[in-house]
């Protein structure tokens, strides 16, 4: 638990101050466990720099890896970090240094005037820059052999030490296991080095029981068994390669594209530029499906990286300009209670207004009963924001002040119902958290009303907006999405603000739902988790008596899932059994062919395994989905063609896809394995 008041910076002598460092960066690298922000870091880091520049603390790279059963890799060239800068006098200040050093000039103002250093920016070819977002998420070094097949992935670790995580790095969206540009076997072996990330995307389904993005993937990507999600949820940005001799930053970039990978946002600018592309980025931020903290600005030139060098911690030829922090201190007024359509209830910070990205924040989510007591809140007390991904205020944490403690409520604050704490244990993470909970959510009419409102949104029920679903609740006509399909346009018609035009169209809207698709209708029951992409996979899966019937481990296998969302989804169709069957009576459901998209692989599940000489994987997994099908990373009971490339279809050595299709093969299952040229012959077939 964080402390209630912590100490700043200027508060703690230099001894404390460079444990403080040591600590988090160790919480931050090596448990994936930050107690505090980026920026309350590199407050820290500054005060040290400021006393003492040459401290060892300030050259440590990551942390040691902590005392688990994991592999140890050691890096044969270090993973280093990055100087940082905060304005454009201190980018400015960096870009000074390299002027000097390049052009053998002493690095002070009245031997290398400002006007000088502007010329030698805008015209030397050594001067062009190559700008990325600076993606937080964890850095990674993936090894191929001289065959081009990945053979080894490890994490930064301490920079020279990392932790070998190959089989999950295998399953991440964009690493390829087959590297699928011939120019990579003059070379050797090749490691090609990025950032794993998890989309914000996929995070926000779970954010209440996370503490940020980066903390998800590690524990994905580190977890033994069972992860809290599938690994194929994280994504990859390649931005080095290290093994081919290249002059220019930008040429590995368009280099590891040929590979297969999908390489960082990236522009090549002149220093000039530097300021503006910054703000741009700035503007971008609340846009991008990922969390970035800043942008890296790298010499294009890589043949002045040895000639600058490197320090302990940093190479020079590099720096990362850091966003400002998207937090601000204010404070606590009250904790409201919000429930949700599952029955969940969810403290929410009410403080003082406080300018977040340019707008007055007056609410910020504490997700849970488990981090409200990590914050250990009253109220009175000065908190500090954070806008999570420039978008989601959260409570990061409490400098104190306050007079009156926080407990959850013992009642529900919508119906007035008993609560109950509800305890879920997360096998990646190995915590608790608590959950809040209504005791009655089907008859709790804040819960009821979101609940029919998400049934309708679902369904496109034009009409049945907040003002008409809390008049028919009132009035009681309804008290599920089961009763919409009795209500009658005369019951309507005298009810306020509906009359006769409104409750034949309101009735007319429902007719039009009772035929209803059957994944349409599995995320219209407002199952946590099943959203479009876990309903689409169940209804090409089964139907719904089928899928009524499955066990957790049988829904786990469906690629992507994980044991964590089969749970879930098989406990809500039980929550929801009654209300599944009164909705059936009225209800008819379909199967859609083109469930997954529309074209002559609608419903198949394509997977490719080696080398492809058509196209690159990516692309040919591209075209799987404009003709309608889902291209998979791996192979499990649902996928219905294998594609096989020529290096892989007769070797005596199967890739473990090849292998796991033959066993399902031999079982009676009914997966195709193709070789790369039968699969393309067929769709061009007449």
């Amino acid at each position: 638990m964080m402390p209630t008041n912590p100490p700043q910076p200027h508060e703690l002598a230099t001894a404390q101050l460079a444990d403080e460092i040591l600590r988090h960066n160790r919480l931050y690298f090596a448990e994936a466990a930050p107690e505090i922000t980026d920026a309350a870091f590199d407050a820290l880091v500054a005060e040290l720099r400021k006393r003492d520049p040459n401290h060892p603390a300030l050259q440590q790279v990551g942390a040691p890896l902590a005392a688990v059963e994991s592999e140890k890799v050691t890096h044969k060239r270090p993973m280093l970090s990055l100087e940082k800068c905060n304005t454009p006098d201190e980018f400015n200040a960096w870009l000074r240094g390299i002027c000097a050093t390049l052009t053998g000039k002493p690095n002070n103002a009245k031997a290398l005037p400002q006007e000088d250093v502007d010329a030698w920016a805008a015209e030397s070819p050594m001067a062009w820059l190559v700008l990325t977002p600076k993606i937080d998420g964890l850095a990674c070094a993936i090894h191929y052999d001289a065959d081009g097949k990945l053979k080894l992935a490890a994490t930064r670790g301490d920079g020279e030490v990392g932790e070998n995580v190959t089989h999950a790095l295998k399953q991440v969206s964009g690493v390829p296991g087959v590297l699928r540009d011939g120019l990579f076997w003059q070379h050797g072996e090749v490691e090609v080095r990025g950032e794993v990330y998890l989309p914000l995307s996929a995070f926000q389904p779970v954010a209440d029981q996370f503490a940020n993005p980066r903390n998800l993937a590690a524990g994905v990507l580190k977890a033994k068994d069972n992860p809290a999600l599938a690994p194929s949820f994280l994504r990859f940005f390649a931005y080095d390669v290290l093994g081919p001799e290249l002059q220019s930053e930008s040429a590995k970039l368009t280099f590891i594209k040929r590979l297969g990978f999908t390489p960082a946002p990236h522009a090549r600018i002149r220093p000039a530029q530097a300021h503006a592309t910054f703000q741009e980025w700035v503007d971008r931020r609340p846009n991008e499906d990922f969390e970035a903290d800043g942008v890296v600005l790298k010499l294009d030139d890589a043949t002045l990286g040895p000639r600058l060098g490197l320090t302990a911690h940093h190479p020079r030829n590099a720096i990362a300009w850091k966003f400002t922090a998207e937090s601000g201190l204010t404070t606590l007024r009250d904790v409201e209670w919000s429930v949700a359509r599952t029955g969940t209830i969810t403290p929410v910070a009410i403080v003082e207004p406080v300018q977040l990205s340019g707008a007055a924040v007056t609410r910020a989510t504490l997700h849970n009963v488990s981090n409200l007591r990590r914050v250990a809140l009253k109220i009175g007390d000065t908190v500090e924001l954070v806008r999570r991904g420039g978008v989601i205020p959260h409570v990061e944490n409490s400098q104190g002040g306050g007079h009156t403690a926080i407990e959850p409520p013992t009642i529900c604050p919508s119906c007035g119902s008993a609560t109950r704490l509800e305890e879920t244990f997360n096998k990646a993470t190995g915590k608790t958290t608590e959950l809040l909970v209504c005791t009655t959510p089907d008859t709790c009419i804040v819960a009821r009303r979101r609940q029919l409102l998400h049934f309708c949104a679902t369904l496109e029920l034009d009409g049945f907006g907040d003002k008409v679903i809390d008049t028919l609740l009132a009035a009681g006509l309804v008290t599920d999405a089961a009763d919409l399909y009795t209500l009658q346009a005369g019951d309507l018609e005298e009810l306020p603000r509906i009359g006769k035009i409104l409750a034949q169209k309101l009735v007319g809207e429902v007719a039009r739902a009772r035929v209803v698709d059957l994944a349409l209708f599995l995320r219209a029951l407002g199952i946590e988790t099943l959203g479009k992409h876990a309903a689409t996979l169940l209804a090409n899966r089964w139907d719904l008596d089928e899928l009524r019937s499955k066990r957790v481990v049988e829904i786990a296998e469906l690629h992507s899932l994980g044991e964590i969302t089969a749970q879930q989804i098989v406990a809500g169709l039980a929550k929801h059994a009654a209300l599944i069957d009164r909705l059936l009576i009225n209800i008819k459901l379909e199967r859609r062919e083109s469930q997954i998209g529309e074209g002559p692989l609608a419903g198949k599940v394509v997977v490719f395994t080696g080398t492809l000489t058509r196209m690159k994987r990516s692309d040919a997994q591209a075209r799987v989905v404009k003709l309608g099908g889902l291209a998979g990373d791996s192979v499990t009971a649902e996928t219905t063609t294998l594609v096989v490339g020529a290096d892989e279809m007769d070797t005596a050595t199967p890739s473990s896809k090849l292998k796991k299709a033959r066993k399902l093969q031999d079982g009676g299952g009914a997966i195709e394995i193709l070789s790369e040229d039968a699969f393309w012959t067929r769709l061009e077939t007449p």
